[in-house]
């Protein structure tokens, strides 16, 4: 069998050396394909990141489903995950992997309302699933919308929404200290962090799409505030982005880079073929280039 540990590292080392990952990634955790698990993946890519008393999972869908991340956050007993994937085939991949890590699901949190990383929580049925009253609302809100993408997709499985109640402010997980966050009207209407300091971790799912495009649909002006918020966090080891590899702090200043460099484009451009071509031109090795496709709604009147 090949090393699928070592062809990844060395799929890592070069996407940096030609400027497809910032070089932040490559100063923490490693990637592999889970090769010693059960639940290795065929289409999505594991990332493993070991921060002091919490393991972090990543499980990064292919290309075309837009690089879209779904984590575990393992502790020494249990396991909290964040979202859920998009198509079921990929779902399935990330639940097979998260039965192989042994230990119990103790919830799964919606970090926001968007399908991509919502649809997959079917795959889990019994498991609490949870998310804030404004995510909440927010996805309800959406119910037509999802049933009919789920029939262009001929995805037969039901939409499964979480429950509400989630507060922000301090929990516990296993004994650690948690902070849930929220930030409202930026890539989405309501988008959920998670930080938890003594590991070094935050979770910003789609506030941060890291070296990959960036969801053309929102409200700059609040998201980079939140980015810049980021930034001055101490003591932040990994950020879990929603989309992309997560990484060392410096990806926040490529994310605050390119999201500048993104609306700048869309301003100065009157249609959203032009604006595309000049991003895609800049940053040609950035993943998710599908959600480009919404570009052409910020010219709609």
């Amino acid at each position: 069998m090949k090393d699928t540990h070592l062809n990844r590292r060395s799929m890592i080392k070069a996407a940096v050396g030609l400027g497809a990952i910032s070089t932040g990634f490559a100063t923490v955790g490693h990637v592999a394909q889970a090769g010693t698990h059960n639940g290795t993946p065929k289409e999505g890519l594991i990332s493993i990141h070991q921060l002091g008393p919490v393991t972090l999972h990543t499980y990064t869908s292919p290309e075309y489903s837009g690089m879209v991340n779904s984590h575990v956050i393992e502790t020494t007993n249990e396991l909290h995950l964040v979202d859920t994937q998009f198509f079921q085939t990929l779902a399935s991949e990330f639940k097979a992997y998260v039965d192989s890590l042994g230990k119990p699901i103790k919830r799964i949190y919606l970090s926001h309302s968007h399908p991509d990383h919502l649809f997959g929580a079917v795959q889990f049925p019994g498991i609490e699933f949870i998310t804030s009253d404004e995510v909440l609302a927010e996805a309800k809100t959406a119910t037509k919308t999802y049933q009919a993408r789920k029939e262009a997709l001929k995805d037969k499985t039901e939409v499964v929404l979480p429950v509400g109640g989630l507060k922000t402010g301090s929990d516990t997980w296993d004994g650690l200290e948690v902070q849930i966050g929220q930030v409202l009207d930026a890539e989405s209407a309501a988008e959920l962090t998670i930080h938890i300091p003594e590991a070094g971790l935050y979770v910003a799912q789609d506030l941060l799409y890291a070296n990959a495009h960036t969801f053309p649909i929102n409200n700059s002006e609040n998201w980079l505030a939140a980015l810049k918020d980021m930034q001055k966090l101490e003591g932040i080891k990994v950020f879990g982005s929603g989309h992309g590899l997560p990484g060392a702090p410096g990806v926040i200043d490529d994310a605050i880079a390119y999201l500048n460099f993104q609306n700048t484009v869309i301003s100065d451009n009157t249609d959203g073929d032009s604006a595309t071509a000049e991003i895609l031109k800049k940053y040609p090795r950035y993943g998710a280039k599908d959600v480009l496709s919404f570009i052409g709604y910020r010219y709609k009147k």
